[in-house]
Parts: structure tokens; C-alpha cells; sequence
């Protein structure tokens, strides 16, 4: 019985932890919700969903803990509760190949457990926005946007980083032991080697929630898997990692889109499989040192609005782009989460160059988002799920002429 307990208490935990998290990133918006979610997650309903889960005995903890409707997409939006089963999945497995007689210990689970099952990525929160951003669209932004480049043109984009101060770049700083110096990440040298295109692919795309998508509208309809989801490739996140491989393409960088679903059938373990994919992928191609995982945020008010965030280039529309960057603050190994950073860095100052409120400030987390596997890999939302398609695509083609420009001039 030693062994369930144990489980059950981390279980307990693990919901509650994640319910605070979400609570402080939207307590203007949805606090009649958290009362709700509160009781949900702290009783037994939602623990035993979540074990049933992690042993697979249910497809849905979500429905098994009793959450739906907006209160579900809510939850569905930020990773931190929706895949705890994931966690507990890992847990299991640490204590089953542990014993009953090891100490108990607060470290997260090995990293073998987790590249052979998929199930250790406890994955934080990808929709972190202030209380103000989930009222009202922010400001729109003057112009200083060139051109999109040319087709198959290989001269760099006009990006002027170096016109950029480290005041320019924000940092929205979630983590509980991590500092960041972003004057010396923007003026150091960049950790990032990128071979040139003949010697193989340079750069992966790839979307571990898969079937996020935008708001309908004019001809963009598409048919939901879910709230603001869809497994249809012309509307959801491969829609935007199409676009964003073609301008990258159209300079010269060497470019790979994996269009596998992740999400789908089930949320349920979806950096687990991403991370089995991105693995498979590197040692496929070891010339790939840039992994872009392609997302949209989520900004849900208590009514259930699906909130924006817009500015404009040259007279367009365009929706806004945020870098996410994972530590090793959780536990996970992931020593050199700085050089992550430092790309992130360079890329926010290439946006900024563009435009001043093209990015929303560098949102830097405790867990990893698999992205200990390069130095290169950054976590990159592009707009919400209440940005339109249109906008979101303006957004990611501005992100990709920024992004190229940072990678040419890592090529050796």
C-alpha cells in the first residue's frame, strides 16, 4: 500500500501546483472558474482520473475529473493541468523501477523512463499572459516593416539587430531560481552553428499541439476537432509551419516541416510523442540544429471570449509572436537551457528590428519543452487562438524573415 499512497499524495500535488499556476496567470479573468477548478482538482474525482489515465484505463481525465465547456479549454490550453497524467505516467514508472523501500524524493523522473515511454515531459503553460492582455488588444505598432524578400533569393533579409538595446528586450520571467542577463546574451557570441544547406537540412518544424487554430473567418472555415482546433493541415498549426518553411526556404536555409499530429487523437502525452519525433528526425538528419516547435497562445475570458493580440505593419493586421524558453528550473535535465536563450534573444532583437510590438515579451519557464535536445530550439507562438488566420499568417512570415536573418549569419 506504500507504493499508492505515495502516488496519491504527488497526485494531490501535482493537480493543486498546476491549479496555482493557472490561477495566477488568469485570476482577472476567470476567478469564478478557479472556485470551480479548485474543488475539482484538490478532490477525488479529479486524482482518480488522472491515475486512471497514466494506467490507462481512460482516454480522458478531463471529462473524468468533470471539467467542460469553457472551464475544459481552459484547462485544455494550459498544459500544467491538462497533461498531469503525464506526470503521474512518469512517476509510476519511477517507483515501479524504484522500490517500495527507496526514500522519497521531490526530483522529477530520470531521463530514461522518459525518452522509452513519452511520458515524462510535465509541460508548462504555453498561454501566460497579464491580466491586461486578456481585456483589451494591445496598441498597434508603427510600421517599420520591409518587404517580404523574393523568391529564392539568398541575400540576407534587412534585419538590423545590432540597432537593438537590451532595454528593447523583455523577458517575462516565470521561473523560481532563474535569472537572465539579456544585455550579455544579446551582445555575446551565439551558440549556434548552423552547416550550409548543401550539407543537409539546417532547420525543423514541427507542432507539438498540432491542431490548434484560429478564429473563422471570411473563407477560412474549418471544421473543429475541438474548441478552436482542427485536424484540417490548411487551417491549423501546419497551415502557419508552412508558411514560415517557405520563407526560410526563399533565403537559401535547407528546411524540414514534420506535419505529424501530436494532439490528436489525444491531448494526453503530446511532448512525449513530439519528443520521440524530434529525436527521430536528429538522428536522421544530425545537420539539423535549429528545432522550431509552431504553436498559437490561448487568451480565454470568463464568458468565453477568445481574446487577440494584434498590431499593425504596414496597415496590416498582423498577430503578435512570442518566444517560449524552457529551463531546467523543474528538475528535468537541461544544463545548457542559456544557450536557448541566448538564440531567443538574438530572434526577439530580429523582431523587434521589424517592428517594436511585433513580439510579446520572451516568456521563460521552468519545465523544458523538449528543448534540451539542440541549441537552437525555441518554442515560438504565433498569435492566439482568437487571431484570425490571415493575421496569424502576417505574423509568422515577419517571424521568418526576423529568424532567417539570425540564421544566416550562423552558417559556417
Amino acid at each position: 500500500m506504500k507504493q499508492p499512497r505515495k502516488l496519491l499524495h504527488r497526485g494531490v500535488a501535482l493537480v493543486s501546483a498546476g491549479a496555482a499556476v493557472w490561477l495566477t496567470a488568469r485570476t482577472a479573468d476567470l476567478s469564478g472558474a478557479w472556485d470551480t477548478l479548485s474543488s475539482l482538482c484538490t478532490g477525488e474525482a479529479a486524482v482518480t482520473a488522472l491515475l486512471e489515465a497514466a494506467l490507462g484505463e481512460t482516454d480522458d481525465p478531463l471529462e473524468g475529473a468533470g471539467l467542460d465547456g469553457v472551464l475544459r479549454l481552459a484547462v485544455e490550453d494550459t498544459p500544467e493541468l491538462a497533461i498531469q497524467g503525464e506526470a503521474v505516467a512518469a512517476w509510476l514508472e519511477e517507483e515501479a523501477s524504484a522500490g517500495e523501500n527507496d526514500p522519497e524524493s521531490e526530483a522529477p523522473p530520470e531521463e530514461a523512463p522518459e525518452a522509452e515511454n513519452g511520458e515524462a515531459e510535465a509541460a508548462a503553460s504555453l498561454s501566460d499572459p497579464e491580466p491586461e492582455e486578456s481585456e483589451a488588444e494591445p496598441e498597434a505598432a508603427a510600421s517599420s516593416s520591409d518587404t517580404e524578400p523574393e523568391e529564392d533569393s539568398e541575400d540576407a533579409p534587412a534585419v538590423d539587430v545590432g540597432s537593438v538595446s537590451a532595454s528593447a528586450i523583455g523577458v517575462d520571467n516565470n521561473t523560481s531560481g532563474k535569472s537572465v542577463d539579456v544585455s550579455a546574451l544579446l551582445s555575446g557570441e551565439l551558440p549556434l552553428t548552423l552547416q550550409s544547406a548543401e550539407e543537409g537540412p539546417q532547420i525543423l518544424i514541427m507542432h507539438t499541439h498540432t491542431t490548434e487554430a484560429y478564429t473563422m473567418s471570411g473563407d477560412d472555415v474549418y471544421t473543429e476537432t475541438d474548441t478552436s482546433r482542427t485536424t484540417d493541415e490548411n487551417y491549423n498549426m501546419v497551415r502557419i509551419g508552412e508558411e514560415i518553411k517557405a520563407v526560410l526556404e526563399s533565403y537559401g536555409l535547407s528546411v524540414i516541416h514534420d506535419t505529424t499530429t501530436y494532439d490528436y487523437p489525444s491531448y494526453n502525452g503530446s511532448y512525449g510523442r513530439s519528443l520521440a519525433g524530434i529525436q527521430a528526425y536528429l538522428e536522421e538528419y544530425p545537420t539539423i540544429a535549429v528545432v522550431l516547435d509552431v504553436h498559437r497562445d490561448a487568451l480565454i475570458g470568463s464568458d468565453g471570449t477568445a481574446y487577440a493580440t494584434t498590431t499593425e505593419v504596414d496597415g496590416e493586421a498582423v498577430a503578435q509572436v512570442m518566444l517560449v524558453v524552457g529551463t531546467n528550473d523543474s528538475g528535468l535535465e537541461h544544463p545548457n537551457w542559456t544557450d536557448n536563450m541566448a538564440v531567443a534573444v538574438r530572434l526577439q532583437a530580429a523582431m523587434v528590428s521589424l517592428s517594436s510590438d511585433l513580439a510579446r515579451d520572451i516568456d521563460l519557464r521552468s519545465q523544458r519543452f523538449n528543448q534540451h535536445l539542440t541549441a537552437g530550439s525555441v518554442l515560438v507562438e504565433v498569435g492566439t487562438s482568437g487571431n484570425t488566420l490571415q493575421e496569424a499568417l502576417a505574423g509568422a512570415r515577419l517571424f521568418a524573415q526576423a529568424a532567417a536573418a539570425v540564421y544566416l549569419e550562423c552558417v559556417e
